[in-house]
């Protein structure tokens, strides 16, 4: 897929998860950035017709680019329904070990915490992927099972201007093989946001197997 439409699907789903009662989205672009597909899940309570106006409006305003109804898809569920097994991150920690380095991740769900580590030899682009590799190794002990995932690449780039981590997981089950991509813009921490790109790749997977 193109960084470029990969990036703008993300701001997308970012601005419309921020409207009121959505829990989680889905955002879908053609090859001219078009948009195909709008999945949303929210509470029960929300005027469905309301949501996507202001779906459409919040994209429109945002964006500059205008969105047909008919491809906005709604999905509601009780609020008493709602569990949200998304793993959060916890904590990141570096460590200098000789001519090595060590990253330890902890992630968070539901109050408890899932570690994983990774030690590489020191060089900067090894730190980025130990921390996605400890990332990795933290959602297998969430899920309870081991040598499942593995990092493909982790990518730093610049697009639009913005500087982001894309990274590749691959996924191993039962002799069949699948890549997941992730990407998460680059704020305050690089490695953050190499553990988020992760997450961005798994969760929606990780949700299914919990």
């Amino acid at each position: 897929m193109d960084d470029n439409r990969l990036v703008l699907e993300e701001e997308m789903k970012s601005l419309i998860c921020r409207i009121p009662d959505v829990l989680s989205c889905k955002v879908i672009l053609g090859e001219k950035n078009e948009v195909q597909d709008i999945h949303v899940l929210c509470t029960s309570g929300r005027n469905v017709k309301q949501l996507v106006r202001d779906i459409q409006s919040a994209v429109s305003a945002r964006f500059n680019v205008e969105v047909d109804y008919k491809v906005i898809s709604i999905a509601q569920i009780e609020e008493n329904e709602i569990k949200d097994n998304r793993l959060k991150i916890g904590s990141i920690v570096m460590m200098n070990m000789d001519n090595s380095l060590k990253a330890t991740v902890i992630l968070e769900s539901d109050g408890k915490n899932y570690e994983g580590n990774s030690i590489k030899v020191k060089s900067v682009s090894n730190k980025f992927k130990a921390v996605a590799e400890a990332t990795i190794m933290a959602v297998e002990s969430f899920v309870n099972t081991n040598g499942i995932f593995y990092l493909e690449g982790i990518e730093r780039t610049r697009v639009a201007g913005r500087d982001i981590f894309v990274c590749m997981v691959g996924y191993t089950y039962k002799n069949n093989e699948s890549l997941l991509i992730g990407c998460s813009m680059i704020k305050t921490d690089e490695n953050e946001a190499v553990a988020k790109s992760v997450l961005n790749a798994l969760n929606r997977l990780i949700s299914k197997m919990v």
